[in-house]
């Protein structure tokens, strides 16, 4: 375990509790919500407890992860097992969801995911929920002007 993780995992609570605080009081969006509440929780540890930029840096990134987590449709989850933070972000996840939060039995998938063959991971991903396209705004031409003759 490294300094990292175990900020993150004590942290992950009162980080989480601004984060949800932020987004109905500003109405922010989840991850500049998460950087805002993320700054805020580090300032205040930091009065009681030094926390290097080396610790606070992954700490910061082993956050932004479980906001990705839930999201493993198409190559995303393939892509999230290799990011260098994924395992501690993994570890916090199964910490979060074994102290009783709800999380859909996520943790589950994810070790069911890392076990996996190829097939079998194609399978899993099957069994995930697409998610909800935004619909794109659409461009326009941009309207020609009839010439003065």
């Amino acid at each position: 375990m490294t300094p990292a993780f175990l900020f993150a995992a004590l942290l992950w609570y009162p980080m989480q509790l601004r984060m949800n605080r932020l987004m109905q009081e500003q109405h922010l969006p989840a991850i500049p919500a998460l950087h805002e509440a993320a700054n805020e929780v580090i300032a205040a540890q930091i009065r009681h407890t030094a926390i290097p930029r080396r610790f606070s840096t992954p700490l910061r990134e082993i956050w932004e992860l479980q906001l990705r987590l839930p999201r493993r449709q198409g190559h995303r989850a393939a892509r999230l097992m290799e990011h260098p933070r994924f395992r501690a972000a993994y570890d916090l996840l199964l910490l979060r969801e074994s102290s009783g939060e709800d999380l859909g039995g996520l943790s589950q998938w994810w070790t069911d995911y890392q076990a996996a063959d190829g097939q079998d991971r194609e399978a899993l991903q099957g069994d995930v929920a697409p998610a909800a396209k935004k619909p794109r705004a659409r461009r326009r031409r941009p309207r020609t002007r009839p010439r003065d003759a």
